[in-house]
């Protein structure tokens, strides 16, 4: 099998992205997924996948890192333990998050998450800093169920980050959630980039322009500059754009990069807004699927990128969101469609 400049090594850190299930007690109008769950994983298999993860970061003399996710994870709560238990135990994976929308979180899960070893911080969504603005998005009742979450997890001394997906309806609100975060003991923001997937189609005429994108971007770093109380986290592509020369913004699209998504029936994603299979790891273990797919292959490599993403002076840290030109244009080495450059 090939190799390259983009292997696991160069890398610190290897992310796996794993949804157990994609049932939800809730329908987001923004979610990526389409309302038709995946097959899922007997507790047998999951356990499977986890120590072929560690084995994995293990061959790469690596840390693996994993996030727990879903749909809502916690609907299959007992395998969300068994398999932070496991974790726990591998010599090869240095921590792991939950993702969860905290609707099922109460005093009592704050206690136990409280007792696994490796995991660093939950991650829950609000959607702004008012609560017509997340429950439009969200469903009616959510603002308040995430914030009481926080406070339950933070309460058991969980460390919580905050995800919020960047529409135009919610653009100016970034300021006022921090302020809000900051009063919750919220440690970290991330802003992420809406891509109109699944029921995210509805909201495809919310996807910033380019400008937008450009200007909400300058008031984040300008607002991260000032030291807030919560870390915006700024390890994104098209923030290199703003400060090309700080080491602390922008990133590469993790997408053949650093990172593999596992869904619910063993299926592997370059990225889960990049849905496009390349193997299934209980078939043919990570290591085939890093080093065998052409996809990652195509992804790895910056002379593949078309339009202006081709030629970019910044292409060490910014070669855009390969999710976003997927849904652009339907192709995923075109250029950004929301880079300003």
């Amino acid at each position: 099998m090939r190799k390259g400049p983009m292997e696991p090594d160069v890398y610190e850190e290897f992310y796996f992205q794993w949804h157990i299930t994609e049932r939800c007690n809730r329908s987001c109008k923004h979610c990526y997924q389409n309302g038709h769950p995946a097959r899922e994983l007997d507790l047998k298999s999951l356990l499977n996948i986890a120590a072929k993860m560690n084995e994995a970061s293990a061959m790469w003399g690596r840390m693996g890192t994993v996030s727990l996710t879903g749909g809502e994870p916690y609907i299959r709560k007992a395998e969300l333990y068994e398999l932070a238990a496991c974790l726990d135990r591998f010599d090869h994976i240095g921590y792991y998050d939950i993702l969860t929308n905290g609707s099922l979180i109460d005093e009592r899960e704050g206690a136990d998450l409280a007792g696994l070893g490796k995991l660093r911080r939950v991650q829950v969504s609000l959607e702004g800093a008012k609560r017509e603005t997340n429950d439009d998005v969200r469903g009616p009742g959510s603002f308040d169920s995430t914030v009481a979450a926080i406070r339950h997890l933070r309460a058991s001394g969980i460390e919580v980050s905050v995800m919020m997906t960047l529409t135009r309806k919610n653009m100016n609100e970034v300021p006022g959630l921090v302020e809000l975060l900051a009063r919750e003991g919220v440690s970290a923001l991330a802003l992420e980039r809406l891509i109109p997937e699944g029921n995210g189609l509805s909201m495809a005429d919310q996807v910033l322009r380019s400008d937008e994108i450009k200007c909400l971007y300058e008031d984040v770093y300008a607002l991260a500059s000032d030291n807030p109380p919560v870390r915006l986290l700024l390890y994104r592509p098209l923030f290199a754009l703003i400060a090309p020369d700080d080491p602390t913004v922008g990133a590469l699209c993790s997408a053949g990069n650093n990172a593999l998504t596992i869904m619910p029936d063993g299926t592997v994603y370059p990225c889960r807004r990049l849905p496009i299979p390349i193997g299934n790891v209980l078939e043919d273990g990570f290591y085939k699927i890093w080093y065998g797919s052409e996809l990652l292959w195509e992804l790895r490599d910056p002379k593949n990128l078309r339009g202006k993403c081709r030629d970019c002076d910044l292409l060490s840290n910014c070669r855009g969101c390969r999710a976003a030109a997927y849904f652009h244009s339907g192709d995923y080495m075109a250029e950004d469609p929301q880079c300003w450059k």
